[in-house]
């Protein structure tokens, strides 16, 4: 398994993306820039501990040992490289595996602070800050948005980068993406399927059900997963379209087009 591992991180693999799924955001290549200065003096609205991504890594691993492994191998092969400097501070995402999804590892003056996945697919949202939470590493945070009639959080893969620009009130962009934690058939379809928050999970993750609109295979770090089109209907009168990563290791079996879902979602993505 970790030969195949190396073998896809490092680019010997081709990637299995369907030409239907364009990534939402640019990441390879390399940037170098000083931090922007801030909008406004409006500071996070929480702070709060570092988020653990075991949970997230665990859907690509077999084993909490699988996914160090992974994420040490991702260092070895990076694709693309951004580094912000805050004065003489340098934070950098280093990005490695082939598109859609990918692996962000953020450092710190050359120290690991994290490594998290990153589906790396949506369409383009209007929205509005309403509130911020920074880690206390200071450099990952989510983003609280009003969409569509309702307030959802989200893990924003680029907070490193963005966050000075941020403030309650700000109309912005965003591109949303899932990775399921778990998911399965549901049955006959309900009329209450509104996505509420994990009461046993962290404020970006929601369960959900609905029913899938469309279904593509493709490779991730090793092994095949579904990008899985579902609506998050966070309000009665609207809902929002989101690419989900399924993996074997959440559901093997077949899922098609107008199944009935239900499941567990890590809710992610980025200003665009």
């Amino acid at each position: 398994m970790f030969n195949l591992l190396k073998s896809v991180i490092g680019g010997n693999k081709k990637a299995g993306l369907p030409i239907e799924l364009p990534e939402a955001f640019p990441l390879d290549g390399t940037e170098v820039e000083t931090a922007p200065r801030a909008e406004c003096s409006h500071k996070p609205d929480h702070i709060k501990a570092d988020v653990n991504h075991t949970g997230h890594m665990r859907v690509f691993a077999a084993s909490d040992e699988e996914a160090s492994a992974l994420e040490a191998e991702a260092m070895r092969h990076v694709r693309g490289k951004k580094t912000v400097f805050y004065g003489e501070t340098a934070v950098s995402a280093y990005i490695s595996g082939p598109p859609p999804l990918r692996l962000i590892t953020i450092t710190k003056n050359g120290d690991k602070l994290c490594t998290y996945p990153f589906f790396n697919l949506g369409k383009p949202l209007e929205a509005r800050i309403t509130g911020i939470t920074e880690c206390r590493n200071g450099y990952e945070g989510q983003l609280e948005i009003f969409t569509k009639g309702s307030t959802l959080s989200f893990f924003d893969v680029m907070y490193f980068k963005n966050k000075n620009l941020y403030y309650p009130g700000k109309e912005v962009k965003v591109a949303l993406s899932g990775i399921a934690y778990v998911l399965a058939r549901a049955g006959d379809a309900s009329d209450n399927d509104l996505a509420i928050q994990y009461e046993n999970g962290d404020v970006d993750d929601y369960v959900f059900r609905g029913i899938v609109k469309e279904v593509l295979e493709f490779e991730a770090l090793g092994g095949k997963a579904r990008a899985v089109e579902v609506p998050l209907r966070a309000s009665a009168d609207s809902a929002i379209e989101i690419h989900m990563c399924v993996t074997q290791n959440v559901l093997n079996e077949k899922l098609r087009k107008g199944d009935y879902v239900s499941g567990i979602m890590w809710l992610h993505g980025l200003v665009l």
